[in-house]
């Protein structure tokens, strides 16, 4: 693809990564420009439409694949807390949607669907992914 892995490493905050060279640096002033001169190009807005979202879907894409390969491009103990990281970030949230979900049920009780479905649909595509990744895992071993 367009960016290497070496040039990034993992945010601090929030999710995703975020440049460590300079060329990082310049990967991300070279996707600004192009996104904001989009905007400036003399075609009419709907054209302009399609070409923002074709390139923010080429960068996506892109940062996805360096994501997927930052892996191998971080030693060992990098890698192992950033899965710590992850890991504890899904527990918090899997602990927060199941309170939410207590608290409505406890508010509205006595109604056919006590709290919000949409919670219901988050932990079970958690769930779902969970179940998938560790069948994914235990083939690959």
């Amino acid at each position: 693809m367009i960016g290497k892995p070496e040039w990034f490493t993992y945010r601090i905050f929030g999710w995703g990564i975020r440049p460590k060279t300079k060329e990082g640096w310049f990967y991300l002033l070279i996707a600004l420009i192009i996104g904001i001169g989009i905007s400036f190009l003399p075609i009419p807005n709907n054209y302009k439409m399609i070409a923002v979202f074709a390139f923010v879907g080429l960068i996506l894409i892109d940062v996805l694949h360096i994501m997927m390969q930052m892996t191998k491009h971080h030693d060992e103990r990098e890698n192992m807390h950033q899965l710590i990281i992850e890991r504890n970030c899904s527990f918090a949230a899997i602990v927060a949607l199941a309170a939410v979900a207590i608290y409505q049920s406890i508010k509205n009780a006595g109604q056919a669907m006590p709290f919000d479905i949409s919670i219901a649909i988050v932990l079970g595509v958690m769930l779902a992914v969970k179940i998938g990744s560790t069948i994914y895992v235990k083939v690959k071993m």
